[in-house]
């Protein structure tokens, strides 16, 4: 089991989540037991590494892939039963990668959050009000100029305190100008986690020492994936794939299931 500790950004937020997540070694073993058993060649530790981080990506994306594919699905109503049980599995996991942090409004700008894969909202920061009630009201994100010059010119929809407004470019330009300081909630990059259960914008990383004129498993220098566990059958095909290497996705899946049985 796993907790990863979010170091405080900017001042704020900590959030900490308890999970099993996907293990560099076990990952890293059944791929190379996996492609030994098939006649398909040794996967070095090297090549492992050099594909690792891309696979952990490529699933992560997929990730938001699957939540648009099952809205769809939902609107159509076709399946529901399954499409409710899909875009429940996916929040669950992208939950590892939600982050929330305070920053700075310096001249009305607010530098985007150097990990941030994909935003999720912008909220002023919490203050209390003469009733002693957080005051948080949201930005209306605006992700092109001229719709943007449309709501600044209107009577009814020009940015206030009470109704702020986000636009979203290389940088966040708030409205009103006014304000010290925002809250960002969004979605990180994934990175991994050492042995101490950081979390690092690191890649994952397999590592060996030499003892007995053996290599082995390195735990205090690897890197685990930043992905639940349940992922590690599709980083192995993943990084099969990438590697040139064709499994059968019911070949790694039984292993993978047979691996987890041991443990």
């Amino acid at each position: 089991m796993t907790y990863i500790k979010e170091p405080p950004q900017n001042g704020v937020v900590f959030f900490l989540y308890i999970c099993y997540m996907a293990s560099v070694n076990r990952v890293y073993r059944i791929l190379k037991d996996l492609t030994n058993k098939e006649q398909k060649g040794f996967i070095t530790p090297t090549v492992f590494n050099n594909f690792a981080y891309t696979a952990q990506m490529n699933i992560y994306n997929e990730m938001f892939t699957e939540m648009v594919k099952a809205k769809q699905l939902k609107r159509q109503g076709f399946n529901p039963s399954r499409d409710k049980s899909l875009t429940k599995q996916v929040r669950e996991d992208l939950s590892y990668f939600t982050r929330e942090v305070t920053v700075v409004v310096d001249g009305g700008f607010v530098a985007k959050p150097s990990n941030m894969s994909k935003l999720i909202s912008i909220r002023k920061t919490a203050t209390a009000d003469i009733a002693g009630i957080a005051d948080r009201d949201s930005f209306e994100l605006v992700y092109d100029t001229i719709k943007l010059d449309d709501i600044i010119g209107s009577n009814l929809s020009s940015p206030t305190n009470d109704f702020p407004v986000a636009l979203i470019s290389r940088d966040i330009e708030v409205f009103p100008s006014t304000l010290n300081s925002v809250d960002i909630t969004y979605y990180c990059y994934p990175g991994s986690i050492d042995v101490n259960n950081e979390f690092s914008d690191l890649p994952p990383v397999y590592s060996t020492v030499l003892a007995a004129n053996e290599f082995s498993f390195d735990l205090f220098n690897s890197r685990d994936f930043m992905l639940p566990d349940h992922y590690e059958p599709e980083l192995v095909a993943e990084i099969a794939k990438l590697i040139g290497v064709r499994l059968r996705d019911q070949v790694v899946q039984g292993y993978a299931a047979q691996e987890e049985a041991k443990q």
